[in-house]
């Protein structure tokens, strides 16, 4: 049976996928809104630390910590991640739409690094990321009330960075969200439907030996601090990689642990 909270982002997820083509469509008002967003509030240290939050490394990092009591989410989680990789280098290549640097805007303001033209903008794979991990999130700790609706607010403001660090159009976001919603809740679904518990040891050991390069990347972007702005945003990466190694070391020692008991 469908849950009510499945049947809540499905539909969010049908409305989004609208919106995107909307603004794929108007593309007059997509530039509008991308401009007003862009230049409202150009702060690097703001923006920047904001998507970072949701690269690759830092999700990864995060779904480690968030998930590491619940072994059947952290499995799949990693498997979700592949598949939003590859759905989202898929859906780049298919679109093919240029980023706001490539394109003839009289105002622009770009806070990352540049991005190659063949680098293509939707959808945005910051956001899909960002959405993903919350699904799995929710999932895991059953948020409710002003701690769900935080939750929410970290794909709002990823969508709202990458808009503002000048990698990324409204509708990127928009099918990026989408994207994160829907494979987030397929994974999860899986997860939950799984009849077979995960006992195996095998399973648990290579989950967590997934999650290792992870860590190391988080870590060693401590090479790339040379001011205080790169500190912040950084400096935040390597701060979640060393949080994740001591849970990843904890998690390990405990499965090692339960391993000893049972051989009792």
């Amino acid at each position: 049976m469908i849950s009510t909270q499945t049947k809540r982002f499905s539909l969010i997820s049908t409305l989004l996928i609208g919106l995107a083509l909307l603004l794929s469509i108007s593309t007059p008002i997509n530039v509008m809104i991308f401009s007003a967003i862009n230049t409202a509030l150009p702060s690097k240290a703001l923006w920047m630390t904001i998507t970072n939050s949701a690269d690759g490394i830092f999700v990864g990092c995060l779904l480690l910590i968030a998930l590491h009591k619940h072994q059947q989410l952290m499995t799949y989680a990693m498997l979700c991640g592949v598949a939003l990789h590859y759905t989202i280098k898929f859906a780049k290549n298919a679109f093919a739409v240029l980023r706001p640097e490539h394109a003839a805007l009289d105002q622009l303001v770009t806070l990352g690094p540049k991005l190659a033209l063949d680098n293509y903008a939707m959808p945005s794979g910051h956001v899909a990321s960002a959405t993903m991990a919350m699904m799995f999130i929710l999932q895991a700790h059953k948020l409710k009330r002003w701690m769900f609706l935080l939750l929410i607010i970290y794909p709002v403001l990823t969508a709202l960075s990458r808009i503002a660090v000048g990698a990324h159009w409204p509708a990127d976001t928009f099918a990026g969200a989408a994207i994160g919603i829907l494979l987030g809740l397929v994974f999860v679904e899986l997860a939950n439907r799984e009849k077979v518990k995960q006992n195996s040891k095998t399973i648990q050991y290579i989950t967590l030996t997934l999650y290792i390069p992870f860590i190391v990347l988080a870590i060693s972007q401590i090479k790339s601090i040379h001011d205080v702005t790169s500190l912040i945003h950084q400096g935040m990466m390597v701060l979640i990689g060393v949080l994740a190694l001591v849970v990843w070391g904890k998690t390990f020692l405990s499965i090692i642990n339960k391993k000893a008991l049972l051989s009792e």
